[in-house]
């Protein structure tokens, strides 16, 4: 795998992250259209539990994303240090 190849998925894994606190938020939002009552309330309830899991989804691919970016520059890092040491015509 590319360096580059690595610090994009770590963009992508945010983005996902992104998404997924957006629709845990709007999930939330909806809950109000079925008005006052039991109905409200359970519905409430349950996708509370689907957003406290999105959050918590969305935190851990946020911190995934943020170490794969991180892990793709330190590639470079060594793949410039380490340069030809080791292919044809490396100093022995």
């Amino acid at each position: 795998m590319q360096p580059g190849a690595v610090a994009a998925l770590g963009v992508a894994l945010s983005l996902v992250a992104t998404d997924l606190q957006w629709h845990a938020a709007a999930a939330a939002d909806a809950s109000w259209s079925l008005g006052p009552g039991h109905s409200a309330a359970a519905l409430t309830e349950v996708l509370g539990d689907f957003e406290h899991q999105r959050l918590v989804l969305g935190r851990a691919l946020d911190e995934l994303g943020k170490a794969a970016r991180h892990a793709g520059a330190l590639y470079v890092e060594v793949e410039q240090q380490v340069g030809g040491r080791f292919g044809p015509g490396a100093p022995s």
